[in-house]
Order: structure tokens, then sequence, then C-alpha cells
């Protein structure tokens, strides 16, 4: 039976790869459930530190499948929207709430839902030759997946509204100037620079990795004193543990650290 995604191990990550080159992986339904069940299947294994999600071809993901999603919506109605568009939004949820770290390695084309779960990743790397679009406004849609709460953050309010507005495909330079990228890289490194950010990401101590991603999705919407008392709690997770004393030791005897997660 065919799949829309390609999943694999390579070492501490969970490497996903969108696997419809033909329509530039773009998302149907079906794709939306073999996606939650790699990442179940990820939260479950805890020899899986991250997951990194990458496409075949020349696109990370064009968006939702029009076809498909154009027969339900002539056929839906407002419930049936409202179910759809919850279950879409779940993703984003999932991202944000996921126990491990998600990186996105964009290598081509991200429009619609590729460029929100994009977003939604804790990390994102583009290849030289990826492009980002908002196309919504030219297709008579209306943006969803939390881009309207994580855009603005990420690059600022006035180019958020610029790029929501217009559709304009920016490039990966322009992308990673604006800060939607966190990083640049040749397209033919792409995914080994994204296993070498995840594997520097799983070998460093499980507890405040956790703990600083679940800190970061939280801290806009905390003043000051908050993120003080948030930067607290976490310094006595890690202080209370046994990932500390390895750091130390590890550390002092010029060898890499073994770190449990405790």
């Amino acid at each position: 039976m065919s799949t829309d995604l390609h999943v694999r191990r390579a070492g501490s990550a969970l490497v996903v790869t969108f696997d419809r080159p033909e329509v530039l992986n773009a998302f149907r339904q079906r794709t939306y459930g073999e996606l939650v069940a790699a990442l179940d299947e990820a939260a479950r294994d805890d020899a899986v530190g991250a997951v990194v999600l990458t496409g075949r071809g020349r696109a990370f993901s064009a968006g939702t499948d029009l076809k498909e999603a154009g027969a339900q919506l002539a056929a839906g109605t407002d419930a049936d929207l409202v179910e759809r568009t919850n279950a879409l939004q779940d993703l984003t949820r999932l991202f944000t709430g996921h126990p491990k770290v998600i990186i996105s390695a964009v290598n081509g084309i991200a429009v619609g839902v590729g460029v929100e779960l994009a977003i939604a990743s804790d990390l994102r790397l583009a290849g030289h030759s990826a492009s980002f679009a908002f196309k919504e406004v030219h297709r008579g849609l209306f943006p969803s997946n939390g881009v309207l709460y994580s855009l603005p953050r990420l690059i600022g309010h006035g180019r958020a509204v610029d790029l929501l507005l217009s559709g304009e495909t920016i490039d990966a330079a322009e992308a990673y100037r604006a800060g939607l990228v966190s990083r640049l890289v040749p397209d033919a490194g792409l995914l080994d620079a994204a296993l070498e950010l995840a594997g520097r990401v799983t070998g460093a101590a499980p507890t405040p990795v956790r703990m600083i991603k679940k800190a970061m999705h939280r801290v806009w919407e905390l003043d000051l004193e908050e993120v003080l008392a948030l930067e607290t709690e976490g310094l006595l997770a890690c202080l209370r543990g046994q990932d500390v004393l390895e750091g130390v030791r590890s550390f002092a005897e010029r060898r890499p650290a073994v770190y449990r997660g405790d």
C-alpha cells in the first residue's frame, strides 16, 4: 500500500519526508493522518530525540490538495467545515506540545500548510532553492494553523501583514534575512545540516531541552517577572536531576557527556 510519507530513523532523529512529489507534496486528508501517526511514534520512542521534516522533489509542501479539499468544501455543512478546520489546527497544537524537538528542513516550495507547519516547528532550515508564500488571499481562503499568531512574532507585524495580504513569494535568502528561518544552507547539504542540528539537540541534556521548548512557546504571553519565574522553575528542575552532575564531570574530564534524562 502506498503512503504519503516516508519515515525512517537516522541516529537519534526520526526523518519524515513528504512523499507526493508528483503534486508537490500537497497534503490530503490521508497525509495528515500519517503525519500524526509518525509524530505519535516519535513521542513514544525514547530513542528519538528530534523529528526532521522535509519533502521529496522540488517542494517541501505546496499546501492542501485543493482537488480533494474542493470536493469536501462543496459538500460540507458549516459544522463539517469547523470540524475539518479544528482537525487541521490540531497539527499545530501537536507540534507545539510535542515532547520532541521538531525541525523543518525546507527543501523547496513551501506554501499554505507547508509554510504553516514549518512555522509551527521549533527550528527551521532552508535550502538555497526554498521559497515561501501565503497564497490564501489568492485562493479565496483564510490563513490557518496558527499563522496569525506565530508569523508576526517571528518576522514582525508589518512584514507579516505584507506577506499575508500580498501573497508575495519570498526566496530562501529573504526568508533568512526576515527571520523566518534560522539557517540557510546549500540544497545538497540541507538534510545533513538538519540531522547535524538534530544531533546537537539530542546530544544535550534532555530536561533543559524539553523545558526550553515548552517555555519558548509561552514567553510571548508573559511579562518579565513571569519569565524570570519560568527560568527559576527550569533551573531548579535541572539542578534537582543527575544530568547536571554529568555535565560538570564530562567537562572536567574532557569527554562527551552521557545524559540519562534525569
